[in-house]
């Protein structure tokens, strides 16, 4: 086979692929899709173990498969998408990991923020959720920005949770709760479990989380989103690494997701 006819050839399988994925979206928004899905983005370093590459190759990785996840998403109609991309835990991590993936999520962050037809054309708000000030003051600036930049965007929200812990978030929710009251900015009998949740940082303008997702193979929540989660989000643990996280690994999920609320499981 020449060249050109590889290259042909390549271009048309290529085509084929996009076209049942268009046409797997069309038949998936027949169903109920879920309006709130989080991600716990795990396996990135067990991709890149396995092929004998730098841990921080492996973030770069994730960091594409993020890209193509958000766009699938998009597609479907979900309103909102939460990632776990770094956790308060994880400064406890080597410290060149560590300098490496803040260096790689402060370059990634800002190119999906710059990427201006694809934020335009979805209206995209882009949140970044979690203790900002314990990150580098470059990435916190960073971030600020970022968070600036989309937030008049009335369509769909990315939240990024970085760096995140959910119990970190739900006694910060608590702590602006009891100042708000100290203030008599609420009353004590407004007091109650729906106000906690309209605090919280990753849902706040968001609809409820419906369904959550862990890669990996691993089959723990690590402090991500427990108080969402805990209001009758469905949770789906899948075998794959962040990286290799293709669209048959997400329509599986959203399959079983609609199976689940229209009663068949």
């Amino acid at each position: 086979m020449s060249t050109s006819e590889f290259g042909a050839l390549a271009g048309f399988k290529n085509y084929l692929g996009k076209a049942f994925d268009e046409f797997s979206i069309s038949v998936l928004k027949q169903g109920p899709v879920p309006k709130h899905i989080g991600f716990i983005m795990d396996g990135n370093r067990r991709f890149a173990k396995a092929r004998n590459m730098a841990p921080k190759e492996g973030h770069f990785a994730g960091f594409i498969s993020l890209k193509n996840i958000l766009e699938w998403c998009l597609k479907l109609g979900v309103q909102a998408v939460s990632v776990y991309a770094f956790s308060i835990d994880n400064f406890n991590r080597p410290k060149d990991e560590v300098e490496a993936l803040m260096e790689l999520t402060k370059q990634k962050v800002c190119e999906l923020s710059e990427n201006i037809d694809f934020i335009e054309n979805h209206q995209l708000r882009i949140r970044v959720v979690g203790r900002l000030e314990l990150l580098p003051t470059d990435v916190k600036e960073m971030m600020y920005q970022v968070n600036k930049k989309t937030e008049n965007n009335k369509g769909p929200v990315l939240n990024i949770c970085i760096p995140y812990l959910s119990t970190d978030e739900i006694s910060t929710a608590v702590s602006k709760i009891a100042f708000k009251l100290n203030k008599k900015e609420i009353k004590k009998n407004e007091l109650n479990e729906q106000l906690i949740e309209t605090t919280l940082a990753s849902i706040a303008d968001c609809p409820s989380l419906d369904l959550l997702v862990r890669t990996s193979g691993e089959t723990r929540l690590s402090n991500f989103m427990l108080w969402q989660v805990s209001r009758g989000a469905l949770v789906k643990f899948t075998s794959v690494n962040w990286p290799e996280f293709s669209f048959s690994t997400l329509l599986g999920i959203i399959l079983d997701y609609q199976l689940t609320k229209l009663g068949f499981v």
